[in-house]
């Protein structure tokens, strides 16, 4: 066919026309609309001969497994002729698509991919493209492809069909169909490029991938932009939700790969760990790049409370699974397992009622245990974290403390839990988490910010550590009693627990009227001072009439003396991790020490932040002024929001000690 429609085009193209075309895929130019569609009308004999010749080469590029430390698979990728305008994969697969040529493109690169494969022999899976259109425009896509694997050598159980979103996906019953006859087979199935497509989540919805890949938009870059950690961290939810892996591609620094380790995806691929190479072989370099990159952490999860009890499989007869219950009565629940992957459960009190009925022991006792097993059941993924766990158990309705569930790690059968042991996983590390809480708030304490801090500086991340201190809150004890004091506290606590993410910020208590907070949200600048804002707007319901309006309390200083104090004010000290001499939460301590002073000579609400050796003055009333010899930290810098803080904007504020003796 590819010969014919060769010498057609051969004939169908004048010389002229022909020496034209020569010259536009010659063209150096980058490309410009126009020039690309002129291109394009120029590929039509090239692509008609490269795929005649077979003139593409295939690349792997490997995936990692972060927890096993190892290759997990290779993708197999194509490009074109290295002297031609279609190398480059994206015009290749148009140019074929405009001549009507893209399943025979697309199964001429699996071909490929699968002869290399099979004669480099490497482990793991081979992740293979495939266009929708190659589904569509197939009489039997499924057949085809299983029949090449065959004829490859390829074992179909180690093929993971990787659906690209380079053109609308329309016919979901089509697509839902052939996978699934490739399900039965043995392959595996992926979505690429995740939020960069057509289709995006209802594909994911409609199709239920093994795999799913996060577009490398949402990757590049994730150690600095919140919102793109924000995305990946829901996709990981709701794929642990439904037990499918979730794969970061396009992994390229090493700041990245402790973001992605840490949020706990469960692939990674990207030049980090290796380029596209013509053999599927692994180099050192990823194995390094990623023990660089894992920090470990104590969270609990599935897998912690999972118990591996031997499965029965599908075929084992009913009396022989009643058999197994009455040899181990403590027995409550049998996973039903076909070659590693759950079916279903047995119940040994489901089953017991069913066989106690009159007849239904000549009934079920010869059938196979899929007769009586309980189907769908809940299937948990062990990398889920307890309290994800807690969700999903809880939203299966009325589950009673002894009930099982099943437990998989990369969708085969990892073992059995109980919801009572998930229930005291969860009980034991609220009690642990409460022995370090301020007994007040009930936020974490001292010990919990410290670990915090240290794990974020030993993992590279970065974070911006904010220091809260009520101005003035000694004298407001002494007048008002601490009853009112401790309600000053809550609310301020309130205040900080609404600004800052749950996710992404962590909120501490140090003691007395002191809090920390550990940013790492985008806009955290707006989230202090939101915080700033409303702690002024509702000062004055804490204070009596007369005191609002006279703007002050009269109280005893520390040194015995009557003299007025002003209204309640909040100092916010910030230091960014990445200053010179950040090594430890201690030395977080020491350098916001001098970071707070700097604050709490600020006249009313401040906010003062140290980044690098220089300081900001980002309160909400900030006037710029010259910076006084012992306060310089560095070289002012064209930063737009840096402010000198000077000698002379202190002096114009009045002496410090009469700001805030009692603070």
């Amino acid at each position: 066919m590819l010969r014919c429609l060769s010498r057609y085009a051969v004939s169908r193209v004048p010389n002229v026309r022909a020496v034209t075309q020569r010259r536009v895929m010659s063209d150096t130019r980058a490309d410009s609309p126009t020039l690309r569609l002129r291109r394009l009308d120029a590929a039509t004999l090239e692509i008609a001969e490269v795929l005649r010749d077979r003139r593409i080469v295939t690349l792997f590029q490997p995936l990692i497994d972060p927890r096993s430390r190892g290759v997990y698979g290779f993708e197999a990728l194509t490009r074109g002729p290295s002297n031609s305008w279609l190398h480059a994969p994206q015009n290749l697969f148009e140019a074929a698509r405009r001549l009507g040529l893209r399943v025979e493109l697309d199964f001429l690169c699996i071909r490929s991919a699968f002869r290399r494969f099979v004669a480099a022999q490497p482990a793991g899976q081979l992740f293979v493209n495939v266009s929708p259109e190659s589904i569509y425009g197939s009489e039997d896509f499924a057949a085809r492809f299983l029949q090449t694997a065959h004829a490859a050598g390829m074992p179909v159980n180690r093929c993971v069909i990787e659906l690209t979103e380079d053109s609308l996906l329309d016919d979901y019953v089509r697509l839902r169909s052939t996978f699934e006859r490739l399900r039965q087979a043995g392959c595996e199935i992926a979505i690429d490029d995740l939020g960069a497509g057509y289709s995006g989540l209802r594909t994911w919805s409609e199709l239920r991938p093994d795999y799913v890949k996060i577009d490398r938009y949402f990757i590049s870059g994730i150690d600095a932009d919140r919102t793109k950690l924000e995305f990946v961290r829901s996709i990981l939810d709701m794929g642990r939700a439904i037990g499918c892996k979730v794969i970061g591609e396009g992994v390229e620094t090493e700041h990245e790969c402790r973001e992605l380790v840490d949020l706990g995806l469960d692939r990674l691929q990207g030049h980090l760990f290796g380029r596209p190479a013509p053999a599927p072989t692994a180099v050192l370099q990823q194995v390094e790049s990623l023990d660089r990159s894992i920090v470990t952490h104590g969270a609990l999860c599935a897998e912690h409370i999972a118990e591996y009890v031997s499965p029965v499989p599908p075929d084992m007869r009913v009396q022989e699974v009643v058999e197994r219950f009455r040899d181990d009565p403590e027995r409550l629940t049998l996973a039903v397992v076909h070659a590693g992957r759950p079916l279903g459960v047995v119940r040994r009190d489901q089953l017991f009622a069913l066989l106690a009925k009159p007849l239904h022991p000549e009934i079920y006792n010869r059938k196979p245990v899929t007769a009586v097993m309980e189907s769908p059941t809940l299937v948990i993924d062990a990398q889920l974290r307890l309290e994800q766990v807690s969700r999903l158990v809880t939203q299966q309705g009325q589950s009673r403390l002894a009930d099982e569930f099943v437990v998989v790690r990369d969708g085969r059968y990892h073992g059995l839990a109980q919801t009572i042991d998930l229930l005291r996983q969860i009980t034991e590390q609220q009690l642990q988490a409460a022995r370090h809480c301020n007994p007040l708030t009930l936020l974490p304490g001292n010990a919990a910010v410290r670990s915090c801090i240290d794990r974020l500086i030993e993992s590279g991340r970065r974070c911006v550590v904010a220091y809260f201190d009520l101005d003035g809150f000694k004298p407001y004890n002494d007048v008002y009693g601490f009853g009112q004091g401790d309600q000053v506290i809550l609310h301020l606590a309130a205040l900080l627990k609404d600004a800052f993410s749950p996710r992404l910020d962590f909120v501490g208590h140090i003691g007395g009227d002191d809090f920390l907070v550990v940013m790492r949200s985008a806009d955290y600048r707006q989230r202090v001072l939101a915080v700033i804002e409303r702690f002024a707007a509702a000062v004055g319901g804490f204070y009596s009439p007369e005191h609002m309006a006279a703007g002050c309390i009269v109280a005893t200083d520390r040194d015995g003396c009557r003299r007025r104090f002003p209204l309640l004010t909040l100092s916010v000290a910030a230091l960014d991790s990445r200053t010179p001499g950040v090594s430890s939460a201690d030395a977080v301590a020491h350098l916001l020490a001098d970071v707070k002073k700097v604050a709490k000579r600020r006249p009313g609400n401040s906010f003062v932040l140290r980044s690098d050796e220089r300081l900001a003055d980002l309160s909400p009333a900030a006037r710029c002024a010259p910076v006084p010899p012992a306060e310089h930290l560095g070289q002012p810098t064209a930063y737009a929001e840096v402010m000198a803080l000077t000698k002379a904007s202190a002096l114009a504020h009045g002496p410090v000690a009469a700001r805030h003796p009692g603070g």
